[in-house]
């Protein structure tokens, strides 16, 4: 780690293995794909004469037998030509279950030359995989759906009764703060808004099930009542939607009750979300703008993300509750944006009751000018309402449900009779030549294909106790917790107040998340007077650097690349891997901690500090919840230390990885 994997070892490799018989692929992850280019058109292209080869393929490209043969002829003209082709895993993943697709088409005459394509790869392709423990994790899949889209089962009751639910997870809100006010996030918003929420502890997301469910037996759902039912029977349905193991004398209860009426697909509905943890899942395992969020350019319903403000390419969540529940908390927490909102006056006039829909969007809102009190009052070419329209409704979970049930679920709410699906370990399929992978951790090495062995070099494996040693550093023992709620403007402020002082922000756990990349190294820049410029990652992958007259432009053509003593440098959570930037001795690097941080990850995302130890160093900040977890771990919460020793922290995230206690 740290010692010249991807700009040496890598275009090394690859040099050599080219000889006009294989296809030498360079496997990378997306967000180091336009580096790792660079890095090999600045190495090979020069002097050795080689040409550097990028071709991106996915679903969403139109394929016939000319265009099939057209890739097939690339892929041999590269080959011919010495050349090394860079690639991103969705691409080889597309292609081959493109390939597979093909074939359960009998009249597509393209199936045969794809197999062959796919046929002449296996046999001709030498593959390299930089940062290979991240490119073959098992977390990582392409599903492709298969047939005619379908409506959800059980539609629109399966969103409609998710909304409802929501809303009473909003109405205990405030309940939540008080009673579980260390073990839970909580913000109150304004106008009808749906709060922030987020569960940290599993006792949390017990005790708000209970609550929902005794809501629901209470009639609290307009489309499911429980009035009639004897008291032996609803307490049969508070187990059937609570309780994921019951007995079978409350089920047989529940099921000659209702198994042949209406109230049936809703109870299921909330058996899903409750006893089976979707609800909990969504407010506790997931981070909107980190593992979720919209991608509207894609779809209109949530995705999964691969980092902070990075949607996935082309994954969807495969689970349709787990879906309507992520999208319905997208939207709840980024409002409509104008055009959103006036498609919902737009679809407000059609409806038979336009006057009783808009009574239940200004229901319980404090503050409504006189002129908005009744739907006749409105007037949409008017920019001044305009602007109070759009604060008062943009955020209103009764809108936003408006918008979701009418517009979004009907559309994208739908499902496929079946998917084909492939994963990181189709990548190291064994084939005629060898696949090699290179990473500088070994942690995840039992979690690799069966069909790849790791071979650790004996002068390489003291390289992990290394980076340990060098973290493990006085000038590294510098721990501080991040206030709850504090905005991204005043954990700024306390970086610049830092001695020695903070060049680089190292956001390893993602904790940036009130302003984009380049919004936060202007806003750091704005306040950071002696510097003069600002680096960062943007929408592209690229390293560039923002002057202080608003300039934006690459790095590697920027003055600014030999001047980088008078920049800061912030790099996101999906770039504290493999980003390499030269930093000069003497910088000091913030590193921002998170709940899915594992050591993994923390010690990938300190070596972006290459003299780690020999003139470079880091300190940490943790938010409340990782900075209970580490205290509780080690039984200091109540202790008179000002903060844990690093060696806690190291210990803590290491545990992480192996699920044991190691305290």
């Amino acid at each position: 780690m740290g010692e010249g994997k991807s700009y040496v070892i890598v275009p090394l490799a690859a040099a050599a293995l080219f000889d006009g018989h294989r296809l030498v692929r360079v496997i990378v992850l997306k967000s180091l794909s336009v580096q790792v280019f660079q890095l090999l058109v600045e190495r090979l292209s020069g002097l050795a004469q080689r040409r550097i080869f990028y071709i991106p393929f996915s679903r969403a490209l139109s394929t016939d037998s000319s265009k099939v043969q057209m890739y097939r002829d690339l892929m041999q003209e590269y080959m011919d030509a010495k050349g090394i082709l860079v690639v991103q895993p969705d691409y080889i993943l597309s292609f081959h279950l493109m390939a597979v697709d093909r074939q359960l088409s009998p009249k597509n005459h393209t199936a045969q030359n794809m197999l062959q394509a796919q046929l002449w790869l296996d046999d001709h392709t030498r593959d390299i995989l930089d940062e290979s423990d991240e490119i073959l994790h098992v977390r990582y899949q392409l599903v492709y759906t298969v047939g005619l889209q379908i409506s959800l089962q059980s539609h629109p009751e399966r969103w409609t009764t998710t909304q409802q639910v929501l809303s009473l997870v909003a109405k205990h809100a405030a309940r939540l703060m008080n009673e579980f006010h260390s073990r839970s996030e909580v913000s109150i918003r304004e106008h009808g808004g749906f709060p922030f929420v987020r569960v940290l502890h599993p006792t949390v997301g017990e005790a708000l099930v209970q609550w929902i469910v005794d809501d629901v037996i209470d009639g609290a759902l307009e489309n499911i009542s429980f009035d009639q039912a004897s008291l032996q029977v609803k307490q049969a349905i508070h187990q059937f939607i609570a309780t994921e193991k019951m007995s079978d004398r409350s089920i047989n209860l529940v099921e000659d009750r209702y198994r042949h009426t209406t109230a049936w697909p809703g109870l299921l509905i909330l058996r899903g979300l409750l006893a089976y943890g979707i609800l909990v899942y969504a407010l506790k395992e997931r981070r909107w703008r980190v593992d979720y969020g919209l991608a509207l350019k894609r779809t209109m319903l949530a995705v999964p993300f691969r980092a902070k403000d990075m949607p996935s390419l082309r994954a969807e969540f495969g689970h349709p509750d787990v879906a309507i529940t992520l999208t319905c908390i997208s939207y709840y927490y980024a409002g409509l944006t104008h055009e959103q909102l006036m498609l919902c006056f737009e679809l407000l006039l059609k409806q038979d009751n336009p006057t009783l829909e808009y009574e239940s969007w200004v229901l319980g809102l404090p503050s409504v000018p006189e002129s908005l009190h009744h739907l006749s009052g409105i007037n949409t070419e008017s920019a001044e309402q305009l602007r109070d329209l759009q604060e008062l409704f943009a955020c209103n979970k009764a809108v936003i449900d408006f918008y979701l049930s009418r517009v979004v679920f009907p559309k994208e709410a739908k499902a496929f009779p079946k998917k084909l699906t492939c994963s990181g370990w189709d990548l190291a399929q064994e084939k005629r030549h060898l696949t090699t992978g290179f990473s500088g951790t070994n942690d995840n090495r039992c979690l690799l294909p069966s069909s790849i062995i790791q071979h650790d070099l004996d002068y390489q494996r003291s390289t992990n106790a290394r980076v340990l040693a060098f973290l493990l550093r006085p000038e590294n023992n510098y721990y501080t917790c991040i206030p709850p709620g504090q905005k991204v403007s005043h954990f700024i402020n306390a970086l610049i107040a830092q001695t020695p002082e903070v060049r680089v922000l190292l956001d390893v756990g993602a904790q940036m998340l009130e302003l984009k990349n380049q919004e936060l190294a202007e806003t750091w820049l704005r306040v950071k007077r002696d510097a003069q410029a600002a680096v960062f990652v943007n929408d592209d992958d690229e390293i560039v650097v923002v002057s202080r007259n608003g300039t934006v432009e690459p790095l590697v053509s920027s003055p600014f690349a030999q001047q980088l003593d008078q920049c800061v440098i912030y790099l996101d959570d999906a770039h504290t891997r493999g980003t390499d930037v030269k930093l000069p001795s003497g910088f000091r690097a913030a590193v921002t901690l998170g709940p899915k941080v594992t050591k993994d990850r923390l010690t990938q995302g300190c070596m972006r500090m290459r003299k780690l130890g020999n003139g470079h160093s880091v300190m940490f900040f943790a938010p409340t919840e990782v900075d209970r977890g580490i205290r509780s771990a080690t039984q200091t919460l109540h202790s008179f230390k000002p903060c844990p020793a690093l060696s806690t922290l190291l210990l803590y995230f290491m545990s992480a990885i192996s699920g044991r206690k190691l305290f």
